[in-house]
């Protein structure tokens, strides 16, 4: 399994705003790509930070999934009011519960 984290530096505000836009918009978008396996959507209230997590099949399901995330990773920036663009790191999962 692989995974790839977005960091969104966001106004504290608008985590809710992003939240809702990932949850309406995002997922919806994602969730029918091949090889998609979950996600986990981090937030820190204090500064603003919100972490995308999602989880693929295996690297070439979350390569092949790059562009269709391009547009729903920007539509979540701007849905946060963020103040820079988004990171982006890929992971493979090495344990799990």
């Amino acid at each position: 399994m692989h995974a790839r984290m977005t960091r969104i530096q966001a106004s504290p505000d608008r985590l809710d705003a992003l939240a809702q836009q990932f949850q309406q918009d995002t997922l919806t978008q994602i969730q029918g790509l091949d090889g998609f396996q979950g996600y986990q959507l981090l937030g820190d209230r204090a500064n603003g930070t919100a972490i995308a997590i999602t989880y693929w099949e295996s690297a070439d399901a979350m390569q092949d999934s790059e562009e269709a995330v391009q547009r729903p990773r920007q539509q979540a920036a701007e849905a946060a009011g963020a103040t820079a663009a988004p990171t982006v790191e890929r992971f493979e999962v090495l344990q799990q519960p």
